[in-house]
Order: structure tokens, then sequence, then C-alpha cells
């Protein structure tokens, strides 16, 4: 009896594991964009309604279900849609391997059909291992993915933090990408990276409290389980983890160290300042990169403020601040990305308090091209940590480099071309590391 009682519970536990194992999100594999009028009519579709499929990918759920570019999807399982975000939603809540009807409309007639979902592909390098981890925090279930050497033994981790918008980590048809490039030449060079994945995005989506409904603190604590998730591994030096904060991921790093210890943390394109003041420096250099005159940026900069200080002070809407001046719809459209919860945070923190406890090593970076985040920040907080713990900061300034660490000469050139990865931002890192090692 006493050990079927114990088989009964390691049974139980090992189904609550697999229970808790983050699956990969289904793979439609279709561009799309929403129907306009001038669409319609080009497509004499004026009736119709549904979203207009512009490419399918090879080997995708919709090739093998003979999408075609050019159809209209209309419906799926039953629902219609009307949008690319009702598509999206309707896959959040689907599973790989699950069959699905569809209706799509070609050539003046409806055809209906179906098909079987196709998960999301895997990225694959010939000399790295890509692992798809999880853990488990208060809002859900959160994706994790690790690239390392194909090396034993344990390793130490760069733990990569996002931006502020609701977008994926999770780029298996894009290794251009700079956080790919960044995370690959790191892991090349011994350390175990992972890119720690936004609440509700990419394998999240259905796991996992969606992102803009997510607080500030609320997303702090799910890197905080993620970061502790990857110290319990075998293939961890659980004392060498390092955070890179990639812009508002800097903010991020100093609050996940309060709550588990870091051995190093490293920012790029991030703010040092309190967020109105951080927003005031970089609307100027906003202006610069789209070469605004003198008078149209101060202007601009002032309208900015006003409308900031209704949002934030009188509590408005940015719906309810553009009645006041229509110029608030486009100026606080950034503070729609999230939720009120989220920019109320990040609005009261004090940030050089944030790093005033953490005795760690930090390494400031910023792109000389970057008109997205602000030079004088980044000397903020390199400065506040030195104040407090001589000599456990460094400032760096990435020569023709742009917010998303791509080459760029200048903000101009930034802000019209996406350039490719920089490799001086991963070099000047393992510099750093090598040097910050051997002290």
């Amino acid at each position: 009896m006493k050990y079927l009682i114990l088989y009964v519970v390691f049974s139980s536990m090992l189904s609550l594991c697999k229970a808790q194992e983050l699956p990969r999100r289904v793979y439609l594999g279709i561009k799309m964009e929403n129907l306009n009028d001038d669409t319609r009519k080009l497509m004499d579709v004026n009736e119709i309604k549904g979203v207009l499929i512009n490419e399918v990918l090879p080997n995708s759920t919709a090739d093998e279900a003979r999408f075609s570019k050019g159809d209209i999807l209309i419906s799926i399982n039953g629902t219609n849609v009307s949008s690319t975000h009702d598509v999206l939603s309707l896959l959040a809540s689907q599973t790989g391997g699950d069959k699905f009807n569809y209706e799509i409309y070609r050539n003046k007639e409806i055809i209906k059909a179906s098909g079987v979902f196709k998960t999301f592909p895997e990225e694959k390098y010939k000399d790295l291992d890509i692992l798809y981890a999880s853990s488990k925090s208060l809002i859900g279930l959160q994706r994790t993915i690790i690239t390392k050497p194909k090396k034993k033994g344990k390793l130490p981790v760069i733990a990569f933090i996002g931006g502020i918008g609701c977008y994926s980590l999770d780029f298996p048809f894009d290794s251009t990408r700079g956080e790919v490039q960044l995370t690959n030449r790191l892991s090349r060079a011994g350390f175990l990276c992972a890119r720690l994945e936004k609440p509700g995005m990419g394998d999240n989506a259905k796991y996992c409290k969606p992102c803009n409904e997510v607080s500030f603190m609320e997303e702090t604590e799910g890197y905080i389980q993620a970061i502790k998730a990857l110290k319990s591994r075998p293939d961890v030096d659980s004392n060498a983890i390092y955070v890179f904060g990639h812009s508002m991921g800097g903010v991020f790093g100093p609050l996940v160290a309060q709550k588990t210890k870091l051995k190093g943390i490293l920012a790029y394109g991030t703010l040092g300042s309190n967020f109105i003041e951080y927003l005031a420096k970089t609307r100027r250099t906003i202006a610069e990169a789209n070469q605004m005159d003198p008078v149209q940026t101060d202007d601009m900069i002032k309208t900015f403020c006003e409308c900031s200080a209704w949002y934030f002070i009188d509590k408005l809407t940015t719906r309810e601040a553009a009645l006041k001046s229509p110029d608030c719809q486009e100026y606080l459209s950034l503070f729609d990305l999230r939720s009120r919860s989220y920019n109320d945070e990040l609005y009261k923190f004090n940030v050089p308090s944030l790093w005033k406890d953490f005795n760690g090593s930090s390494l400031l970076l910023w792109g000389e091209s970057d008109y997205v985040s602000s030079k004088q920040d980044h000397k903020i907080i390199a400065d506040a940590i030195n104040y407090y713990h001589e000599g456990k900061a460094e400032f760096v300034v990435v020569k023709n480099t742009d917010h998303g660490m791509n080459n760029a000469n200048s903000f101009s050139e930034a802000q019209r071309n996406v350039g490719t990865y920089n490799n001086m931002v991963d070099k000047v890192i393992l510099d750093w590391l090598r040097k910050i090692n051997k002290a």
C-alpha cells in the first residue's frame, strides 16, 4: 500500500510537471493586412469581411492547407475574422496538431476547407544548442529561449530582457535581428544566453496574462522567476548570472537584482532619469533624427510635456488628453502600448535609487546614433552607481550604432534605415567581462 501511495504521488507530480511545460505556439504562416476601402474597391470585394493574405510562407500550416496569396481569410473554426488582431487572437487559443476549418474568398467565391495546425519552427545552428525552457510566475507560464555552446559543464549566463513594447523575442525566421546576433555571438564566446520572453507574447500568449494588461512590477516578477529557474539548471553557474537590459530592459535589471543575486548588469539604450525628464530629452533627439527645425522642436517638446502632465498628473486617458490638444493622440501613443498601471509605476520610479543597493559590476552602453535614448541618462546611472559603490560601473559609447544595436552613422541615418548588426556591441561586452573577471 505504501508503494502504491508513493507511485500515485510520483505520477501526480510527473503529470503536474508535464502540465506546466510550455508548448510551442501554432504557426499559420501568412503575412496579412486589414482590408481598407482602397483595397476593397481594387479587388471589388465591398461586401466581404476578412483579412487579405499577402504571402503564404513555405512549409507552414497555410501552405499545407492550400492558402494562396490574394485570398481573403473569412473565418477559422466558424469564427469570423475582420482584422489581423482577430486572427492572432484566434491562433493564441489553438494547439499544434489540432484540426481546423476555414473559409476563404477566392475568385469571387467562398471556399470551405480544413487543415491541421503546425507548431512554430525552432531556431537551429550547427555550432549552438537552442533550448525552449519555461518558468512559472503569478501571471502565468513564460518562455525562455536558451542559446548555448556545445560544451559540458556549468556556464556563466547572460539573460536578455527587451524594451517597452509588446513584442516577441522568438525569431526563427530572422537571425539578423540585433537580439539574436548579440546572444549568438556571446554564446559562441562561452556564455549560456537566455532571451526572456515578454508576458503574453510568442509562446506565452495562451498561458500568460496579456502583455498590454500587466503592470511594471508584474512583468518584473516574471523575469525574477525566469532567472531563478535558470539558476536551478545543471548547466548554469548560478554565481555568474548577468542581466542584459535593452532599452526599458535596463530598468528591469536592478529591480531583478533586488530579489535574486546577479553578478552584473549590462544596460544598452536605457533610461537613467525620471520618466518625464527622459521623455523630454529624447523628444529633442527624435526631432533631430527627423530633421525638424529649432522652432518646431521647441513647440513639440512643450506640447509633449503638457500632454504627459495631463496623462500622469491629471490622470487623463490619451483620448481625453487629445480633446485638450489633438497632438496628444500622437505624442502619447507610446503610453497606449502598455497598461495604465505599468505606466504609472514607471512614472513613480526614482531610477538612480533602483541602482543604489546593487554592488555587482555594471556596464552602461549607449550607441552614438541612438536617438531613442539619451547619452546623459547612461552617465547618470554610472555616476550614481560609482557614488555608492566606487569603481563598480563603467560607461561606454559605441560608435556608429543605433537603438537596435545596428550600424548607423547619425541620428537621421538611424531614423531612415535599418542597418546590419554592429559587432562592436558584443566586442565591448566581452572585453568588459574579461576585465571584471580578472580583477
